[in-house]
C-alpha cells in the first residue's frame, strides 16, 4: 500500500511531499519528494516491534540545510579532484566546492536539494521521482533522472536508477542514507564486507589508481566484527583523523546484483543486507554534533549513523583500472541497490 500526504513547506512556499510505502508485515518506508530522500525505514525487531533504523531531519525547513541524511546524490557522487577530468579528448572543468578545491556530490546540482516529480504505482508497492537535471554544477548538458524506490513484503528496500543523458557525461548516483538498527552508539554494531581490497587515496580522501588489502588492517571486515572492535584495533598509524572515523571505499566483484555487506545489531537482532550491482561500496561513520533536534525531536550526537553507499569509485574518470562512469547521448544509467532486512532471533 502506498499513501501521499504533505510534510511542510519549504521557504520558497513550496510544498514537500511525503509517500509512505507499506508492507503485509505493517513494515513501512517513508520517502519525501524533495531530494528522493528517504526519511525513514520502519521494520520488525526480534521482540516483534516496529522502529526506525535510519536519521533524518524533523522538519521540511531542515531540508534545506547541509544534511544528508537520506537524500538521493546525483548526477556525481562523492569526489572529483579538483573538478576536472576529460571526457573525449575535451577538459571539463566543474565546481569546486570541496575545501575550494575538488568537486564534491553534485556541488550546487547535488539531486539532494532538487524537488522531484513523485508518482505512485500501487501494483509494485512503488514510489518513482523524475527531475530533468539542467547540467547545474558545471555539467554541460542535460539528463532524465529517475529514482525507483520499492518496499516487498519480504522487507526489501529497492532502490532503481535510470539515468538518461542528452549528450556525454558522468553519471553516478548513490543515497546517503545513515543506517543506526537500534538508535545507539552505531560502533556496537557488527559488519561484514564481501571484499578484501580498498582503493588507494591520498590526501583530502582524493582515490588514486589501485588497490590494496584490507587484510589484518582496522577495515578488515572480511569475518564479520563490531565496529568497535575494528577502529580499536588501530595501532595509531590508521586513522588520520581525530575522532577516529571509517571513510573507506571497497571494490567489489563484478558479480550482478551480489551481496556485499551486512550490518547486524545483537540487541534488536535485526540485519541489514545490502545488494548492488555497483563496483564500490563506500562505508563512513560520520560524527554527529547537532544541538537542535532531528527527527522524532532526537539530538544527534557522537557515532549515531552508519554509510553504506553504492557507486563507481570516486574519481574514476581521473584513475586508471576502474570502470570509467561515462555515458553517452542514447546510453543510459540502469543500477540497482537492495537493502534487506531481517530478524535474527536467539
Amino acid at each position: 500500500m502506498v499513501s501521499i500526504e504533505n510534510f511542510g513547506m519549504l521557504s520558497n512556499g513550496q510544498q514537500v511531499k511525503k509517500y509512505t510505502i507499506k508492507n503485509k508485515k505493517e513494515e513501512y518506508v517513508e520517502l519525501l519528494d524533495f531530494g528522493a530522500t528517504i526519511h525513514s525505514i520502519n521494520v520488525l525487531d526480534k521482540k516483534g516491534n516496529i522502529g526506525d533504523v535510519v536519521l533524518g531531519i524533523n522538519k521540511a525547513s531542515d531540508l534545506e540545510k547541509n544534511s544528508f541524511a537520506g537524500i538521493t546524490i546525483g548526477r556525481c557522487a562523492n569526489r572529483i579532484e579538483y573538478g576536472k577530468c576529460v571526457i573525449d579528448g575535451k577538459e571539463i572543468q566543474l565546481e569546486r566546492n570541496l575545501f575550494g578545491k575538488h568537486f564534491l556530490h553534485g556541488a550546487s546540482g547535488n539531486y539532494g536539494f532538487r524537488h522531484f516529480e513523485g508518482k505512485i504505482n500501487e501494483e509494485e508497492n512503488s514510489v518513482s521521482f523524475y527531475l530533468q537535471d539542467k547540467g547545474e554544477g558545471g555539467f554541460n548538458c542535460n539528463v532524465d533522472a529517475e529514482i525507483t524506490f520499492k518496499f516487498d513484503n519480504d522487507s526489501n528496500l529497492k532502490i532503481s536508477y535510470k539515468m538518461i543523458p542528452y549528450g556525454t557525461t558522468i553519471l553516478c548516483p548513490t543515497n546517503h542514507t545513515y543506517f543506526n538498527l537500534n538508535g545507539g552508539d552505531v560502533r556496537k554494531l557488527k559488519l561484514q564486507i564481501n571484499s578484501d581490497k580498498i582503493v588507494n587515496r591520498k590526501e583530502e580522501g582524493l582515490v588514486t589508481s589501485g588497490t590494496h588489502s584490507v587484510i589484518g588492517t582496522p577495515a578488515d571486515f572480511t569475518k564479520m566484527r563490531t565496529i568497535m572492535e575494528a577502529m580499536d584495533s588501530d595501532d595509531g598509524t590508521y586513522f588520520e583523523r581525530t575522532p577516529k572515523r571509517f571513510d573507506e571505499v571497497y571494490v567489489l566483484s563484478k558479480n550482478v546484483n551480489k551481496k556485499v555487506a551486512s550490518l547486524y545489531d545483537d540487541i534488536t537482532g535485526r540485519e541489514v543486507d545490502v545488494y548492488t550491482d555497483a563496483e564500490a561500496l563506500i562505508i563512513f561513520n560520520g560524527i554527529a554534533e547537532n544541538d537542535s533536534p532531528q527527527k522524532n525531536n532526537i539530538i544527534y550526537k557522537g557515532y549515531c549513523g552508519f554509510c553504506m553507499e553504492t557507486q563507481f569509485v570516486p574519481n574514476a574518470i581521473n584513475c586508471k583500472g576502474f570502470s570509467l562512469p561515462v555515458f553517452r547521448k542514447g546510453e543510459q544509467l540502469i543500477s540497482e541497490t537492495i537493502y534487506s532486512f531481517k530478524v535474527i532471533r536467539d
